[in-house]
């Protein structure tokens, strides 16, 4: 893991002291549920998966974290240190940066944490919406649609969205099982929307998808 330190970074108008930069590989564990927060987290390059081990000892999976959104979600525990809510695995080599208050009065970091959890919950109320209103394979769809805006490449009119996901991953991401994950990916293989290996979802048109 690669290490580099500048004395102030900056996202948009609000300023961290002691922003450090890693690397880590694909499959490597960025941080721990449980464990002490140590700063805010901004992906800079690839992408990395966020998942919670419910009460019942099952897990579940929360985000696909994206280059460009922070991330590293904590909470107090009766006074003890700010704790992770959930583990954060690399899908792939990704590139972040970890930002850290400057102290513990730094009102600049918390306002960021609190924007950050702010959209956190945002989400949360989408993904929500979508489980009252949308069929299975609508909730399939609109997460594959909305992933591959963010980080697909258009090939001429087609779109490439390389992601380290299973089917049992899919269907937590949305909600559903991996059986409908399996199946309905085959429908629309058989329909000619898209082609698809474990690793690789080629959408022929994003556009009408």
């Amino acid at each position: 893991m690669m290490n580099s330190l500048s004395s102030m970074r900056s996202i948009g108008s609000v300023h961290f002291h002691q922003a450090k930069s890693f690397r880590f590989k694909k499959g490597q564990l960025i941080f721990k549920q449980g464990h002490t927060a140590e700063g805010l987290f901004m992906l800079k390059q690839g992408s990395v998966k966020l998942q919670r081990v419910l009460p019942n000892s099952e897990h579940t999976i929360l985000k696909i974290v994206t280059a460009g959104e922070l991330f590293g979600e904590q909470v107090e525990t009766g006074g003890s240190p700010q704790k992770y809510t959930s583990y954060a695995v690399a899908l792939e080599e990704v590139e972040i940066e970890k930002f850290l208050p400057e102290s513990p009065m730094d009102s600049d970091y918390w306002s960021k944490l609190s924007n950050y959890l702010s959209q956190r919950n945002a989400e949360g109320v989408l993904k929500y919406e979508r489980l009252l209103v949308a069929d299975s394979e609508q909730r399939v769809r609109l997460y594959l649609k909305d992933l591959a805006k963010k980080i697909g490449k258009k090939y001429g009119g087609e779109t490439l969205l390389k992601i380290n996901l299973t089917h049992q991953e899919w269907a937590l991401l949305t909600d559903t099982s991996r059986q409908t994950v399996t199946q309905t990916l085959s429908k629309w293989r058989k329909e000619g929307l898209l082609t698809y290996s474990r690793n690789r979802i080629l959408i022929r048109n994003l556009d009408t998808f």
